[in-house]
C-alpha cells in the first residue's frame, strides 16, 4: 500500500531566499512552479511552499549522508553555520559524534526548519 516517501513539505516566508539556502546546504534542485520549490532527498523530496507565516516547531528531518565532513565543509563553504541543538544550538568546528555512534551536525533554514546531517557509525 505505502510505497515510501514522496515528499515532505516545509513552509516558507520566502522560497527565493530558501531555494539558495537549500543549495548551499548541498540539496540537488529538482524543478520549481509558481514560487514553490523541490529539491531531491534520496528517492523522495523536499517542497519549499510560500506560506505568510511559519511555523516549525521542534521536528527535525534527519537526512542520510556518506561522508558527514565533505558535507560540513562544503556547508561551511557556502556560509552557512553548523549547530548542534544538544549543546544550545551552538555553532560547530567539526560533526559531532553521538553516544549511539553516529556522526552529525544540524542546520537551521531561514525559516527555522532543522536538518541533521548523519552518518551512521560503524
Amino acid at each position: 500500500m505505502i510505497k515510501g516517501l514522496d515528499h515532505i513539505v516545509l513552509f516558507c516566508k520566502d522560497t527565493e531566499s530558501s531555494k539558495e539556502w537549500y543549495t548551499k546546504a548541498g540539496f540537488q534542485y529538482s524543478h520549481g512552479y509558481e514560487g514553490m520549490h523541490w529539491f531531491h532527498l534520496g528517492s523522495g523530496l523536499v517542497m519549499l511552499h510560500p506560506a505568510d507565516e511559519t511555523n516549525p516547531g521542534i521536528t527535525e528531518v534527519h537526512a542520510a549522508v556518506q561522508n558527514v565532513n565533505e558535507l560540513f565543509l562544503f556547508v561551511q563553504e557556502n556560509g552557512l553555520t553548523p549547530i548542534d541543538h544538544q549543546n544550545g544550538n551552538k555553532g560547530l568546528t567539526e560533526p559531532v559524534t553521538r553516544p549511539w555512534g553516529d556522526i552529525q551536525f544540524e542546520l537551521a533554514d531561514p525559516d527555522g526548519h532543522r536538518w541533521a546531517f548523519t552518518q551512521r557509525g560503524e
